[in-house]
């Protein structure tokens, strides 16, 4: 794991080996911008000019400046780590959607995967040469959580879920759900898979026990979480 400070973006970026993660975290602030720019930290106008049609399209729609800010970090971002890992111009890059809407670079590497995720404040971009999927969401109480875990949790993982404190359920949900979606982003195929027949113990060192046929063997599958 090879984690990018955002000082990274403004030098060389060796290219990934086999087997590493490259994985960018940030905070955003809707009220932060630097005046100029730098090499390190675009200015909202410069960010924004990386970025494509359809991406700033997609950016105007939403109606929160605070949801606005994190998804130009996240993409914006994304073609700054993926430009310096492939030495290509950022604003140069294009992509295009899988079958299941999972973006992949186009002329890329080969071998070469990202993954990119946004939350009100929060950003995460991972790339690596395999299948990767990154996933972040702000740490919250979850409303609803019996009907919702119903539709996103195994029986054998609701039973762990249940059998904490009540104090550590809605933190140990969100776990259970950013490992799963990540996982399912990584196989390019999303939420056409259930995730409540993805089975995953979402322990200090989470793993994948079972998945459907469609994800190949399970012991294929690596996990890495954290929590801030």
């Amino acid at each position: 794991m090879r984690c990018m400070p955002a000082a990274g973006f403004a030098r060389p970026i060796e290219p990934l080996k086999q087997g590493e993660i490259a994985l960018w975290l940030a905070k955003v602030s809707a009220l932060q911008d630097v005046a100029g720019g730098t090499a390190d930290a675009p200015s909202i106008e410069q960010a924004a000019q990386m970025l494509d049609a359809e991406e700033t399209e997609r950016l105007v729609r939403f109606r929160h400046l605070e949801d606005r800010m994190s998804y130009l970090a996240a993409h914006a971002g994304a073609r700054m780590l993926l430009g310096r890992l492939i030495d290509v111009p950022a604003k140069t890059l294009r992509f295009e959607p899988s079958a299941h809407g999972k973006p992949a670079l186009v002329a890329g590497p080969a071998d070469f995967d990202f993954s990119l995720s946004h939350a009100r404040g929060a950003v995460a971009v991972a790339a690596a040469r395999m299948s990767i999927g990154v996933d972040i969401e702000p740490l919250r109480e979850v409303d609803d959580m019996a009907s919702i875990s119903e539709i996103a949790l195994a029986e054998e993982e609701r039973k762990v879920l249940w059998s904490a404190p009540a104090a550590l359920r809605s933190r140990l949900f969100l776990r259970y759900w950013t490992l799963k979606e990540a996982l399912l982003k990584a196989a390019g195929l999303g939420f056409t898979i259930p995730p409540n027949i993805v089975v995953i113990d979402a322990g200090p060192s989470p793993a994948v026990l079972s998945v459907p046929d469609a994800l190949g063997p399970a012991g294929q599958w690596r996990l890495i979480a954290s929590a801030v």
